[in-house]
Parts: C-alpha cells; sequence; structure tokens
C-alpha cells in the first residue's frame, strides 16, 4: 500500500473542471476509484448512528439526494425505511434500481425533487456545491426545505471551507495544491480560497476525472439554511451528535418549522 501525502509543487498545472463534469465523472469508474479509497468503509456505522436520531422514527419518508448508486438509500429500504433517491446521473440511478429494486429512484436534478412531503431530507457525503453558482446551491436548500414536511429534518454531510483550510492551506496563499496518491489512486488537488472552488483530479490506471465542489464555511452554510426556510440548524462532528473537529466532516441537522405560515 501506498499513501504519500506532500504539498504538491505551488506551479501544478491542473485543469479546471470542465462545466458539465459530473456528467463524465459520477461512472462505474467513480465507484470503483472511491472504494479502493475506502470511502464507503463507514457506510454501516454512520447509518446505524443515524438511525439512533430520535427523527429516525420506524417508516419515515426520506428523501436522499443525491443518491448515486444507493449505497444509503438500499441500506435505509432494508432497515424499514421509506425511501426515494434522486440523482442527476443516469447511470448512477440504473445501478441503483439494479442493486435496490425495494427502494424508489428517479433521474431528477437535485434543484427539482419529488413534492413528497418526506420527513427527512439526507444530502450526505459532501454532495453540496456541486452546482455552477452560489444561487443555485441556494435553490436546491430551498427546494429541499419545501419538500419537508413541518418539523421534518434536514441532514448533511460535508467537507466545509473550514476543515479544507485546515488540511491544505499553509499559510494565507490565495491557492493551495497537493498531490496524494494511496491504494493506486492519485488525487490532485488544487484549492481556490478566494473562488471558494476545490478542484480535484481522481487518477489510476484507466479512469481520470476532475470534479469541482464549491466550498462553504459553517456560518455561511447558517445563513443559506434560514434563508431556505429553516428554523433551526445546529452542527456536530458525526452522526451521533458528537463535537466538530476540524479533520472531520461536518454534520449539519436543520429543521423545518412546526407550522407552515401562508401568505
Amino acid at each position: 500500500m501506498t499513501h504519500d501525502r506532500e504539498p504538491a509543487p505551488a506551479d501544478l498545472e491542473l485543469p479546471p473542471a470542465p462545466e458539465q463534469w459530473a456528467r463524465d465523472f459520477f461512472d462505474q469508474g467513480f465507484e470503483t476509484t472511491f472504494r479502493a479509497l475506502g470511502k464507503y468503509d463507514t457506510t454501516t456505522a454512520d447509518l446505524d448512528a443515524l438511525g439512533a436520531q430520535p427523527f429516525m422514527q420506524p417508516g419515515a419518508s426520506i428523501l436522499d439526494v443525491p443518491c448515486g448508486f444507493g449505497r444509503h438509500a438500499g441500506p435505509l429500504t432494508e432497515r424499514g425505511y421509506q425511501v426515494t433517491g434522486i440523482d442527476a446521473s443516469a447511470e448512477q440511478i440504473d445501478q441503483a434500481r439494479q442493486r435496490h429494486p425495494k427502494a424508489t429512484f428517479a433521474q431528477a436534478d437535485m434543484r427539482t425533487p419529488p413534492p413528497g412531503p418526506f420527513d427527512v431530507v439526507l444530502n450526505l457525503w459532501t454532495s453540496f456545491g456541486y452546482l455552477d453558482t452560489p444561487s443555485e446551491d441556494q435553490q436546491a436548500l430551498t427546494a429541499w426545505a419545501s419538500a419537508l414536511n413541518p418539523g421534518g429534518h434536514l441532514v448533511m454531510e460535508l467537507t466545509t471551507r473550514e476543515r479544507a483550510e485546515y488540511e491544505n492551506r499553509r499559510a494565507a496563499e490565495p491557492i493551495s495544491t497537493k498531490s496524494v496518491t494511496h491504494e493506486g489512486v492519485t488525487e490532485d488537488a488544487w484549492y481556490d480560497w478566494e473562488a471558494r472552488i476545490a478542484h480535484v483530479r481522481y487518477t489510476r490506471p484507466g479512469w481520470s476525472r476532475t470534479c469541482r465542489t464549491r466550498m462553504y464555511s459553517r456560518p455561511e452554510l447558517h445563513a443559506m439554511l434560514t434563508a431556505a426556510g429553516f428554523s433551526t440548524v445546529t452542527f456536530t462532528g458525526d452522526f451521533a451528535g458528537g463535537p466538530v473537529q476540524p479533520q472531520n466532516r461536518t454534520v449539519v441537522l436543520a429543521t423545518t418549522p412546526t407550522q407552515r405560515h401562508h401568505l
């Protein structure tokens, strides 16, 4: 096994992700790559901790967005939840339907989810900040709030800007770069702190793709969620409600008002 971490050269040339990067990125090669990196190893433990939360009532209706190949939606369905998964990738939806026929899946943009209403919306594994502009990200949050029942819960799990800076920024440089090789996969990353964009290229024999993610801080997320219509927003360091740690992803729990206000 190789696991080498070191800053990439300051003049690393990493082409930005193409505008339609997600169309090519989320294929079967993506799953193989991230499985090699161990990114799915904690799935069962994460769902155990999530399922222990009081809002995860037996039989609750859940929207998983984006659902990918059903990594969370499938096991949650087996646990008795009523799960609908949506994803913009036709290939990922095909995989999800083949592997988890008991769940409901549909190809859809995250800004146009099914109307529900749902008890819980899940947005896991740094699956936010993919859209072209901050206003489009805001549209997604607003749509999720609208798809929830009064008193419903949104759970997000993502790498915030705070974690990205903690792990990758060495001083006050406007752009940070790094190169990491693990289990035959090389990750070349380019963080533009002013633009708030992370470009990451993953390369292994026979497969190379670049993704682009907008990095939001916790205060920015709080403001966006409040603007989307959520009444309470809290941050924890894991699905069990532990403290926020700079080296870990952040779990965000946002709730909708218990009563809808109609004009």
